[in-house]
């Protein structure tokens, strides 16, 4: 590929990038919260309840954990997210949405559905080009370690799906060896692998 056209690609994807940080800053601002903060909300409310914690959230924002712990303050102070004793580890806290906070993060999300819209409103080939581009660059950050990208259990290299059948928590992460009910499995890991 020339070096012009990787340009130009690099240009629009800056550009994107402007539009939609603007736009979720925006959304942000109007409820009282900066664009990190907005974030950590989703982190609290997507991310398995193990998984939820100060140390994770920096690895997801690509930030110091001090940075993180700058972040989350002023929202366990506003109310909006709280830390709980972690489930498994009686050392460690996660992060967790209070009422408000979801009440909040309500808010946030119809900002998130002014960019859906204009996805929504390309054609199917447009959208499935894009669908594939932007899949491999984001794989191809998370390989290079500049990107974080936490998904669901499934595809995981660490997932055993069925591990247990007919128990409340069928699934296996042989990463951190601990069973998951179908629920958990379904909620983002910060630690997600993709299988090969």
């Amino acid at each position: 590929m020339s070096r012009e056209r990787v340009d130009g690609i690099l240009a629009s994807l800056l550009r994107l990038s402007r539009a939609v940080d603007g736009t979720l800053r925006e959304g942000a601002a109007a409820v009282g919260l900066t664009p990190a903060q907005a974030e950590t909300l989703r982190f609290a409310a997507r991310t398995r309840p193990d998984m939820a914690t100060v140390g994770q959230l920096a690895r997801v924002l690509g930030v110091r954990h001090a940075t993180a712990v700058g972040i989350v303050e002023p929202l366990v102070e506003r109310g909006v997210l709280e830390r709980r004793p972690h489930p498994y580890d009686g050392r460690r806290r996660v992060l967790a949405l209070t009422p408000s906070g979801r009440r909040l993060l309500a808010r946030l999300e119809r900002v998130a559905a002014e960019l859906r819209r204009e996805l929504e409103g390309l054609d199917r080939t447009s959208l499935e080009r894009l669908e594939l581009g932007l899949g491999a660059l984001v794989d191809t950050l998370r390989r290079s370690g500049l990107l974080v990208v936490a998904a669901p259990c499934a595809g995981c290299a660490h997932f055993r799906p069925n591990a247990a059948p007919g128990t409340k928590a069928p699934h296996r992460c042989a990463l951190i060896e601990r069973y998951l009910s179908e629920a958990e499995s379904r909620m983002l890991c910060p630690e997600h692998t993709p299988a090969a």
